[in-house]
């Protein structure tokens, strides 16, 4: 894809190994509904006409479950795919990698990044990621909370004393796919990098602690994130289509 223009592209975090879900597969690359998770994942964001470019992130020793991935993909997909980079030991270092691989080609204005384990996203939400990032630079995609949240300070082995209720309207709970001008995110993450900072657990946080004003547009309650096993089972239902009785 070198010396190739284009709008936007996007970074997507395989490089996880789901210890949650168990089992010998990581959960990018169990099926539902007949295709890898990371399969409907990467087809999702190639169908997006605005999104010309993906670069996927992987384990070192996952290459034989991406290619199986890809080989279901539509041929008009796979020609948005860059060859995988390998991940690191977090999810902030994976992160990295696809930029710093983005990087070496034709650089995108705006870069999304977003979980392969997500294989719910669709149009909608990536229209909406596309705009909040071109409008505000650094994007994030959350959902209002319904469960009332405390704050506590660990004292004792299960034990937290409660340090504040934040009120609820203020909090969201956030998604991906996330949105960034692409050269702010890259500065950032070399920032961290060189503070030698690999703890953040999403791309706003680290955002925010560059300095850069990060803003929340709408998420979609369905593009829930595989985690556990139950999530594999209700992914299953949703994309095997309703039942012929």
């Amino acid at each position: 894809m070198a010396g190739t223009a284009f709008e936007a592209a996007a970074v997507v975090v395989a490089a996880g190994r789901g210890i949650r879900i168990g089992g010998d597969v990581p959960k990018q690359y169990r099926r539902v509904g007949g295709q890898a998770v990371l399969t409907r994942t990467l087809a999702a964001l190639a169908a997006h006409e605005s999104i010309t470019c993906i670069q996927p992130v992987i384990a070192v020793d996952a290459e034989a479950f991406y290619h199986e991935c890809v080989a279901d993909l539509d041929p008009a997909h796979r020609e948005k795919l860059r060859a995988p980079v390998p991940g690191g030991a977090t999810r902030q270092l994976s992160v990295r990698a696809g930029l710093e691989a983005l990087a070496t080609g034709a650089t995108p204005d705006l870069v999304l990044v977003h979980d392969a384990a997500r294989p719910h996203v669709d149009t909608a939400l990536i229209d909406r990621a596309l705009a909040a990032g071109r409008a505000y630079g650094a994007a994030v995609p959350g959902l209002a909370v319904t469960d009332t949240i405390k704050r506590v300070e660990t004292i004792a082995p299960g034990i937290g004393r409660v340090v504040e209720t934040p009120a609820r309207e203020t909090l969201r709970a956030v998604q991906t796919p996330q949105a960034f001008a692409f050269r702010l995110l890259l500065d950032a993450h070399r920032a961290a990098r060189a503070e030698n900072l690999d703890g953040f657990t999403d791309d706003g946080a680290l955002a925010e602690w560059a300095g850069l004003p990060v803003v929340v547009f709408e998420g979609d309650p369905r593009n829930r994130k595989i985690t556990q096993p139950s999530d594999l089972i209700d992914a299953d239902r949703d994309f095997s289509g309703p039942v012929s009785l």
